[in-house]
């Protein structure tokens, strides 16, 4: 299971001596006197190549032997997230350790029907199926102690200092490269004949907005002074919690993800902030903007235009602090003073423009 864990059934009245060894740590080595009815847990909840030998007390004779090995045999991933985001980012993680151990897979992500097509050999269940006969299990997310401080027993490195694909790939002992994940494409017509630009502009917290009032209007003033229509995939509508879209837009017809993705598949560019919708927009293809201050161009997938703020402006706090999801205008450093948002208060939609230009 995520973490070495034996449970000891021998005879009533020995001792036994369990040692696990990391075998690419020589360092770790986990020891420990046991009876019958015991059991021994490694800390980590992430991959290692761990070594079990289980020693008889009374003559030191070696009774179990077990080296990591999980060719041809179960093993269970689970995604800790509902995120959209965290979803497409993570998804190729579990494919390269497939690949890499050769065993049979099993996974559950919140979106499995977005997979399923393009990893057949992928076994994919919900989130909370239980799944029967595994040899090892591992869970990814963004992990925090109880006290606000990260996690690093469930990933031996800090996600706030890395892309978000990355985790996964740490968690599952796994060199990291940035891997676009395969989604279902429908075969869907095209729904607008006249060339267009989708925008996404809500997210799930004040931080993550392009905060600039004019921004959006100058860039989609300058897009239908080009000739294209302005599609608005949110599917918040104009109007979010004091977040209002921009003029001349059209709003997405109704449907699901499949509809977005056939939107996003014929359009010329996408221009969205730090949401599941520019994640969705890059792994389908689409040239995609992504506009942010709240995080560090570091976080998320380096293929896309990142617009940033410009140097000497307050940055990053998603990569610096823990969000408090519960917190809508959470604002870490600045809240309620003159600068609280000025992180993409001050990105100006010349910026924007100049950046996406060359591409229309």
């Amino acid at each position: 299971m995520d973490g070495a864990y034996l449970e000891i059934a021998g005879d009533d009245h020995e001792r036994y001596l369990v040692k696990i060894e990391d075998l690419d740590e020589p360092d770790f080595i986990m020891q420990r006197e046991v009876e019958a009815g015991q059991w021994i847990r490694t800390p980590h909840r992430y991959f290692v190549r761990w070594r079990v030998n289980v020693f008889s007390q009374a003559d030191n004779s070696l009774l179990y032997h077990h080296t990591y090995d999980c060719q041809n045999k179960r093993v269970y991933i689970a995604f800790e997230s509902s995120s959209l985001g965290d979803t497409l980012a993570w998804l190729p993680a579990v494919e390269e350790f497939r690949k890499r151990h050769h065993c049979h897979m099993i996974c559950s992500t919140y979106l499995n029907d977005l997979f399923r097509e393009n990893y057949p050999e992928i076994e994919f269940i919900a989130p909370g199926e239980t799944a029967h006969d595994l040899y090892a299990m591992y869970r990814i997310g963004l992990f925090y102690k109880e006290d606000g401080e990260y996690d690093y027993s469930k990933n031996p490195t800090d996600f706030r200092e890395q892309p978000l694909a990355q985790p996964a790939f740490d968690i599952l002992g796994l060199p990291f490269s940035e891997i676009k994940p395969l989604i279902s494409i429908p075969d869907l017509p095209r729904l607008i004949d006249k060339p267009y630009v989708c925008i996404g502009l809500h997210a799930t917290c004040q931080a993550k907005y392009w905060n600039n009032p004019k921004g959006w209007d100058e860039v989609v003033r300058f897009l239908r002074y080009k000739g294209y229509n302005v599609v608005l995939l949110s599917k918040e509508g104009k109007k979010h919690m004091g977040n209002s879209a921009p003029q001349g837009v059209k709003c997405l017809q109704e449907g699901g993800l499949e509809t977005v993705i056939n939107y996003l598949r014929h359009a010329k560019l996408f221009i969205g902030v730090g949401s599941g919708l520019s994640w969705l927009s890059w792994a389908t293809g689409c040239r995609t903007c992504l506009i942010s201050g709240f995080s560090y161009p570091y976080a998320e997938m380096q293929d896309c235009i990142r617009i940033f703020p410009p140097g000497g402006v307050c940055s990053g706090c998603f990569n610096r602090y823990r969000l408090d999801a519960s917190n809508w205008d959470w604002c870490p450093d600045h809240k309620e003073t003159p600068r609280m948002f000025e992180c993409t208060r001050l990105i100006s939609g010349r910026q924007v423009i100049s950046a996406i230009s060359p591409y229309l």
